[in-house]
Order: C-alpha cells, then structure tokens, then sequence
C-alpha cells in the first residue's frame, strides 16, 4: 500500500505567461545550473536565490576541529560549509508537487499555498493524479535519448522531492536534494541533470505535454484551498 507521503496529487510549475506554450505544446524545461541560483540575488528572501544552494555539507563549528598543516584551528564562527566546484554545473529544474499527506497535514480548511508563488508568474501549469507518472515516463524517455547528458541517480528515479533541514542544528554531509527549511513553503520537486560537454543553461524538451497538463491562473490557485472532495481532489 502507497503512504499517503508518497501518493503524489499534483505536480505544478509556476510560471510568467510567455513561457507557457512553449512548455505545453513542446514540453520545454529551462534548466539553470546551481551556480546560477546561488549567485541569483532576490528582493525577497527564500524565493529563487540561494545562497547555501549545492553544499554537500554543513556542520557545527563546536563539533569540529580544523587542521591545516599541523595547525589546529578551534572556535569558528558560524556554521562551516563545505562545497564541491563539480556541483556548481549541475543542472536542476524545479516545481511544486503535493502529496496526500501535505494536504491531510493542513486540516480541515484545506491546503493554502503561499502568496509567493506568484512572484514566480502569473500562470500555473498543473499535472494531476496518474498523468504524473505519464510525466515521469516522458521525461525519462528524453533523458534516456539525450546524447550529452545525464541523471546524478543510479536507481532510473526521474527526480525527487527536496527534504528540507533546519540549518542551525545540521550537522552532516548534504546533496542536490537537500535545502533549509526557510524553503519549505516550495514543496518542491527537483530534477538534477548532467552535461557532458557544455556548461551554463540547458534546455531539455520532452514532447507534447497538451494531453496531460491544465493551465490556470497563480492567482486563482492560491486563493483556493486544496482539499479533498467526494470525488477525489
């Protein structure tokens, strides 16, 4: 039996107008690399910027000693974060996915999503229920018969849900699928691809999205809750 953890309902990318055909009808995903979202500087915080994104590790400055040519250094300041150069060119694309439990988790009234997404565009493009794994299944295809690129993941998984970590008391390694928790409100989904022989931007299309994808207003979505009815979602 699926947990409601891992019964996905829907699956969203929040987006300005102008890119909305081109995702729709040629299933085109602009995929930015870390390097680009950690220098990305934001009036708002925790929205697109991050300044802690593709660390692979953050640890306790009280739990760690640091030696540098037989010098021990003690009492650091802040948190020490560790970060690999290869991981600045990785490319990732991101969008909000919603399982059962997230909208159990909220009670009653329903699922409210933030204000914020709007920031991200005017538009919504959704994917429901069973057309997810039908997403899934064309962007594996794409991935698979791309010549210069490739997935970070052994097991055929096509993305993963971020797991959100409160910062003040990490203490471990972290990856590609790991942000802080002031992000959380994202609920994100995250795709994280690999170029062989290029660095920068890379733009992976999948095909006709038409049959499986609805469009509506950001704002509309948020002003709405998300709950369960008779009939389902």
């Amino acid at each position: 039996m699926i947990s409601p953890e891992d019964r996905n309902r829907v699956l969203i990318k929040f987006m300005d107008e102008t890119h909305v055909d081109s995702f729709v009808n040629q299933g085109l995903l602009h995929m930015n690399n870390i390097q680009y979202f950690r220098e990305y500087e934001d009036k708002d915080p925790a929205l697109r910027g991050d300044l802690h994104e593709g660390l692979s590790a953050s640890y306790l400055p009280e739990n760690v000693v640091l030696e540098i040519n037989g010098h021990i250094i003690a009492d650091a300041v802040d948190k020490i974060d560790i970060r690999e150069i290869h991981n600045e060119e990785t490319n990732v694309y991101c969008m909000t996915i919603l399982s059962d439990k997230n909208i159990i988790d909220a009670g009653h009234d329903g699922l409210h999503l933030s204000s914020d997404f709007i920031k991200f565009g005017n538009k919504a493009v959704f994917i429901g229920g069973s057309d997810i794994a039908k997403f899934y299944r064309r962007l594996e295809n794409a991935i698979n018969n791309h010549p210069s690129i490739y997935t970070l993941e052994d097991d055929s998984i096509v993305g993963r849900k971020v797991t959100y970590l409160n910062r003040s008391d990490h203490h471990s390694r972290l990856n590609i699928y790991n942000k802080f928790h002031e992000y959380s409100w994202q609920f994100e989904w995250r795709l994280a691809l690999k170029q062989k022989n290029k660095k920068g931007v890379l733009e992976l299309r999948i095909g006709n999205l038409s049959d499986i994808v609805h469009v509506v207003d950001t704002e509309s979505l948020i002003n709405e809750a998300i709950k369960f009815q008779k009939n389902g979602l």
